[in-house]
C-alpha cells in the first residue's frame, strides 16, 4: 500500500494517492505532498509543509519542524520543497520564522541533499544543488542554482552561495562565497575558478576564457572593490557571468569572501 499501516497521517493532510509513506512516518496538519513522492521509514514531516512531485526522501528525515530560533513564537510558518529533490537520511528541513516576509524556507527542483544536512529557517534553496554529508546551512541562507558542498560544510547565517560554486569539504564561512569559484578552508578562501562545474553546466568555452579574463581583473587586482566592480560592468557587459559577479558583489550583506592571494 502507498500508505503504509504503521504510518500516522493526520486528517488535515493532503497526500497524493500516487505517493508511498512509509513505517512509522508521521505526517502532521496542513502537509500536502504531491504526485509520486517515495518517503522512507520513520520521518516526520510537520506543517505548514508543502511537498511537490516526485520526490525521494530518506529514512528518518525531520521536515517541516519549527524554526530553531529564540524568537519564535508558534507562527504557522511555511516549509515549500519542490519537485524532484533528494533528501538522504535524517535531512532536517525547518519551516520559516516570522521575521521574514515570506515566513518561508523554500528549497527548489532537482536538489541532491545527503545525510544529515540540515537547513535552517528561511534558507532559500535554488536548484541542483548538491550538498554532501553533513552540511549545515544556518537561517536565513540562500544557495544559488548548481553550487556544490563538500561534506561537513559550516555556512554562517545570512552568508550567501553564489551560483556553481563549488565549496570542498570542512569549510566554514560567515561571509558569501561568490558564483563560479572553488573555495575552500576556515573562511573559504576563493582559490580559482571552478571551470569544471562550469563546463558540466555547459557553458561554452569562449565564455569561461572571457570568465577567467574577469576573475583575474576580480579577485588579483589590489585596486579598491567599487573600482574593480566598475571596471567589471564596463569592459566584461558582454559577460553575463562576469555581470553577475558585480550583482552578487554589490548585494552583499555580510561581505564577499576574495582570493587567498591578491598578487
Amino acid at each position: 500500500m502507498p500508505i503504509h499501516s504503521t504510518a500516522i497521517i493526520d486528517p488535515k493532510a493532503q497526500i497524493d494517492a500516487s505517493s508511498e509513506v512509509g513505517p512509522y512516518c508521521v505526517v502532521g496538519a496542513d502537509v500536502i505532498i504531491g504526485k509520486d513522492n517515495r518517503i522512507g521509514p520513520h520521518t516526520v514531516i510537520e506543517g505548514p509543509t508543502t511537498i511537490g512531485e516526485a520526490n525521494r526522501i530518506g529514512n528518518h528525515a525531520s521536515l517541516g519542524a519549527p524554526p530553531q530560533d529564540l524568537g519564535y513564537k508558534g507562527e504557522p510558518t511555511k516549509l515549500a520543497i519542490g519537485n524532484r529533490n533528494f533528501l538522504g537520511d535524517y535531512v532536517q528541513l525547518s519551516r520559516g520564522s516570522s521575521k521574514t516576509e515570506t515566513q518561508t524556507t523554500t528549497i527548489g527542483d532537482d536538489n541532491f541533499l545527503m545525510a544529515y544536512c540540515h537547513v535552517g529557517h528561511d534558507c532559500k534553496i535554488g536548484n541542483r544543488v548538491i550538498a554532501a554529508n553533513s552540511v549545515q546551512l544556518a537561517g536565513h541562507v540562500t544557495v544559488e542554482d548548481r553550487a556544490v558542498f563538500g561534506g561537513l560544510v559550516a555556512i554562517h547565517q545570512f552568508a550567501r552561495v553564489g551560483k556553481l560554486a563549488m565549496v570542498s569539504g570542512g569549510s566554514v564561512t560567515s561571509l558569501d562565497i561568490p558564483p563560479y569559484v572553488k573555495a575552500f578552508g576556515f573562511g573559504c578562501a576563493v582559490h580559482g575558478l571552478n571551470a569544471v562545474g562550469l563546463e558540466r553546466a555547459g557553458v561554452a568555452r569562449d565564455k569561461i576564457k572571457r570568465l577567467r579574463e574577469a576573475y583575474k581583473l576580480l579577485f588579483r587586482s589590489s585596486e579598491t572593490l567599487e573600482t574593480l566592480l566598475a571596471k567589471l560592468e564596463t569592459d566584461f557587459a558582454d559577460s553575463e557571468e562576469a555581470q553577475h559577479w558585480v550583482k552578487f558583489f554589490r548585494e552583499t550583506r555580510r561581505g564577499v569572501v576574495r582570493d587567498r592571494d591578491p598578487k
